[in-house]
């Protein structure tokens, strides 16, 4: 039977509707297409790792991309930050990414924080040494550097400037420099490990040992070590060199006041007095032993005595930065470290610093729990020769009357991570804030 006309229409339009969906859908799909075309497309991608700076952003001044590489997405259209806040900013490269048009983009990061992305042009490699070099200097800072974030794995060794800036003597490696309090903490080790050895007790008093000291009969060898004896010693110069022990003792006994104990008040007097202590028990001097405690349990190659230098040893003279000059002249008065035993009459280098605080919690000087006694379980700020803090971190600077010295340790109290300064020119930056910025950049950045 035939269709009706009718019929034949109504079927004519679904074709005709269903062929005009068919077009219509052709038609979108060319223009999706051509969107999605006007974006770049990453041809290559690459995992990397490397230090960077950015540079000539005064005349590039590129886009930084935060969510993608350039025009690669909706989102990396258009710039989120421009490269003339960036200029010579140090960051850290961890990804290359090559686009359709030819450009290179690499993803950074900034002290641990991921940015996002630049164009590769825009940066130059650049070594964790050559930005703490660029630090240091800024701040007139002459001396060495050592950065660590893996222990000394990877560690940056910096020399700044001259020894001898007379002769032009480079500083290297090998170069002494006073440590001034620096020392302290050697000589609260060994008394820790006379005490491990039932030699001596921290609570015992002074009085044991120099019963002529004013209320000596209430202060503790703890309380030397703490620095909460009541004594107080303003850090004079002798008129004269003292050349023996019993002298610089004698100095100190002579310039020392005495009030009530108890109260923090920082002096090298308790120092010297530990270390005519242990002299006392053991009947052996104090160079002696840091000779047999210290130095030769750990192998040091750096370490002196301030009468006792090597004829042939580079030892840093002391300068001071000033009318916008280097290395105008200031050394430190011998007549000075002759007064400091146990205090600061010791050189070395930030290397052997380092072995140092190693060994007082890795068991060749110091078991951990020997350490965790002589920090006095981190329940006052300063115990033992260290600054404590919270957050595991341990701090100790040290300078020296007169002179352009000015060392510092800042870093984690397992010795991790840290940075050990020792200055023979002190920076015109505050060394604690210059400690760290620079310990920020040992923690986040390795060294290449």
């Amino acid at each position: 039977m035939g269709l009706l006309y009718g019929e034949w229409m109504m079927i004519v339009k679904k074709i005709l509707m269903l062929v005009g969906t068919a077009v219509a859908v052709m038609g979108l799909t060319p223009a999706m297409t051509a969107h999605a075309r006007s974006y770049l497309t990453i041809t290559s991608s690459n995992k990397t790792s490397y230090n960077a700076r950015f540079v000539r952003q005064g005349s590039r001044n590129d886009g930084i991309y935060y969510y993608a590489p350039y025009y690669t997405q909706q989102s990396a259209k258009t710039r989120d930050a421009s490269g003339k806040n960036w200029q010579h900013r140090f960051v850290r490269v961890s990804q290359t990414v090559k686009l359709s048009n030819g450009a290179t983009f690499v993803k950074f990061s900034w002290y641990g924080k991921t940015i996002g992305w630049v164009d590769q042009s825009a940066l130059q490699k650049y070594s964790r040494s050559q930005n703490a070099t660029a630090l240091m200097n800024r701040a007139h800072f002459q001396g060495r550097a050592l950065l660590f974030n893996n222990f000394t794995k990877g560690a940056s060794h910096i020399s700044v400037g001259y020894a001898d800036a007379t002769t032009k003597t480079a500083t290297t490696t090998s170069t002494l420099f006073p440590i001034a309090s620096l020392q302290k903490v050697m000589t609260g080790a060994i008394i820790e490990q006379l005490a491990a050895s039932k030699k001596l007790s921290l609570n015992n008093k002074l009085s044991q040992y120099y019963p002529s000291v004013r209320n000596s009969g209430s202060i503790t060898l703890r309380q030397l070590l703490n620095h909460r004896s009541g004594i107080n010693m303003n850090e004079t110069t002798p008129g004269t060199l003292l050349t023996s022990q019993a002298a610089e003792i004698n100095y100190t006994l002579a310039q020392m006041q005495v009030a009530s104990n108890g109260t923090y008040n920082y002096t090298n007097a308790n120092y010297t007095l530990l270390a005519g202590v242990a002299s006392k028990v053991t009947g052996q001097s104090y160079d002696q032993l840091v000779q047999n405690r210290i130095i030769k349990p750990l192998g040091l190659k750096h370490t002196y005595s301030w009468n006792a230098l090597p004829a042939n040893s580079s030892v840093a003279n002391g300068y001071k930065f000033a009318n916008g000059k280097n290395y105008q002249s200031k050394n430190v008065s011998q007549k000075l470290m002759s007064s400091l035993l146990g205090a600061g009459n010791y050189y070395s280098t930030p290397e052997d610093y380092y072995a140092i605080q190693k060994g007082i919690r890795n068991g060749k000087i110091l078991t951990k729990n020997q350490y965790y006694d002589l920090a006095n379980d981190y329940k006052i700020n300063y115990a033992g020769g260290l600054y404590h803090y919270s957050g595991g971190i341990k701090r100790v600077r040290g300078s020296l009357s007169g002179a352009g010295y000015n060392n510092l340790l800042y870093g984690s109290e397992g010795n991790k991570k840290g940075v050990i300064l020792f200055a023979n020119q002190s920076p015109t930056r505050n060394i604690d804030s210059l400690g760290k910025t620079l310990y920020d950049l040992a923690r986040y950045y390795n060294e290449n």
